[in-house]
C-alpha cells in the first residue's frame, strides 16, 4: 500500500513537471531568433523627404585674377547638393605680345555641398569641386608671323585656347555662409583652396579665393508620403 501511494505521488510529480515544461508558463523560454528576418547595417540611409534644382552664379576673387563661374545642383532632403559647375578666368585686356598676362584658365567639376541647417537664415554650407583644370597655351592667341604683331579675330575664334595648354587634376574644398533671402533665393560668401594635381600642374592653378554669389531655385519641395490621405 505504501509503495503504491509512493509511486502515485511521483507520478504526479512527473505530470506537473511535464505540464511546467510543456504548458503555456515554462521553466526554461527559448527566445525566437528574429536576426535572420532584416539585414542590420552599420549605416543606414535616410530617406528621401524633399528635393529641389538651383542654377548658381558666383565670382571667385584671389591669386590670377577673379573668376566667373556658373553651376547647377540638385539637393536633397535641404542638407546635401550634388552638381556641375564650370569656372573661367575673366576676359581681360591682354599685352598682345604675352608677356605680362597671366594665362587664362577652365575648371569643369563635380560638386558636392552639405548644408546642416539650411532652414535657419544663416547657415554654413561647405562646398567641395572636383573635376580638371584646364589652362591656355603660351602665346595661342598672337602666333608670330613675320610682319604681325597681332592675330585678326577669325583665326583666334577658330581655336580652343585651352586645347593645347596643360592639364590638371583640380580639388578645391571651402565654407560658405548662405543667407535665405527669399523662399527661392540665397545669397553666399565665403572662401575656397583649389589644389592641382598632376605632371602639368603650373604655379597658377592652384588657388586660395574668395567668393560672393547667388542661387535661385526650388531648394525644399516636399515628398508626400504614400500614406497620408
Amino acid at each position: 500500500m505504501k509503495h503504491s501511494i509512493r509511486l502515485l505521488f511521483l507520478l504526479l510529480i512527473g505530470f506537473q513537471s511535464i505540464n511546467y515544461a510543456f504548458g503555456q508558463e515554462t521553466v526554461f523560454k527559448i527566445k525566437k531568433d528574429t536576426s535572420s528576418s532584416s539585414m542590420k547595417t552599420l549605416f543606414k540611409p535616410h530617406k528621401l523627404t524633399s528635393f529641389g534644382v538651383s542654377l548658381q552664379s558666383q565670382m571667385l576673387f584671389g591669386k590670377g585674377g577673379p573668376e566667373r563661374a556658373m553651376g547647377f545642383q540638385v539637393h536633397l532632403n535641404n542638407k546635401l547638393s550634388l552638381g556641375i559647375a564650370s569656372f573661367n578666368s575673366n576676359p581681360r585686356n591682354d599685352d598682345p605680345n604675352r608677356y605680362a598676362d597671366e594665362p587664362r584658365r577652365r575648371f569643369n567639376a563635380l560638386t558636392m555641398e552639405v548644408t546642416p541647417m539650411a532652414n535657419k537664415v544663416f547657415h554654413l554650407s561647405f562646398p567641395l569641386a572636383i573635376g580638371r583644370i584646364q589652362e591656355e597655351a603660351p602665346l595661342i592667341n598672337y602666333p608670330a608671323y613675320p610682319g604681325t604683331a597681332y592675330q585678326p579675330l577669325p583665326y583666334r575664334q577658330a581655336h580652343d585656347r585651352f586645347s593645347n595648354g596643360p592639364r590638371a587634376l583640380g580639388v578645391q574644398p571651402g565654407i560658405n555662409l548662405e543667407v535665405n533671402l527669399f523662399k527661392y533665393v540665397k545669397v553666399f560668401g565665403g572662401a575656397n583652396y583649389r589644389f592641382a594635381f598632376g605632371e602639368e600642374k603650373t604655379d597658377g592653378m592652384a588657388k586660395a579665393a574668395g567668393t560672393i554669389g547667388v542661387k535661385v531655385g526650388v531648394f525644399d519641395y516636399r515628398i508626400r508620403s504614400a500614406n497620408a490621405h
